[in-house]
């Protein structure tokens, strides 16, 4: 009977130590998408906190924000962190890690168009309710990347190469 209750003592224990670990930092699947994306926001200055350390604490990070309770990234503000002489393509499967990410900052990054390497369609950032693109590169077809952002509620796309009406339902 003694043992038994060590027993039990010693797994709550171990499961208190876990939890609280857990909650010390970032999700280590958003820590390395994170520092993914570190390679296409290429300006040496502006991310040299993101290490690739194991257990290190993207919450802390700058240009990162998180849920104070469920340490879950829901705020990235990457804009003007790419190098000026470059333009590129971003690759949208890089966000699938962020379930929770609630706004999203990309302006002033050269940004030419979106790729995924899923081979079809990302699904979409079902809880983004702020996204920035100003400042870039797009395109009127680039635009159907955000169909389907159903929470959605500030949309910034000026600056960009856009022509015409832009047809905005299905966003």
């Amino acid at each position: 009977m003694v043992a038994k209750s060590l027993w039990v003592q010693l797994t709550t224990l171990l499961f208190i130590i876990q939890g609280w670990r857990q909650t010390e930092g970032c999700l280590e699947q958003e820590r390395i998408a994170l520092f993914q994306l570190k390679s296409f926001f290429n300006q040496p200055t502006k991310l040299k906190d993101w290490v690739d350390v194991k257990g290190s604490n993207c919450c802390q990070w700058k240009r990162v924000e998180c849920n104070i309770t469920s340490k879950r990234v829901i705020g990235l503000h990457l804009n003007f962190t790419r190098q000026s002489n470059l333009y590129g393509y971003l690759n949208v499967s890089l966000f699938l890690p962020f379930e929770k990410l609630k706004s999203l900052y990309l302006g002033g990054n050269k940004i030419a168009g979106f790729v995924d390497n899923k081979g079809e369609k990302v699904q979409p950032m079902m809880n983004l309710e702020v996204l920035d693109l100003f400042g870039n590169l797009l395109m009127n077809n680039d635009l159907t990347y955000l169909k389907g952002l159903s929470s959605l509620k500030s949309l910034n796309i000026g600056g960009n190469q856009l022509e015409g009406s832009i047809d905005i339902r299905g966003m």
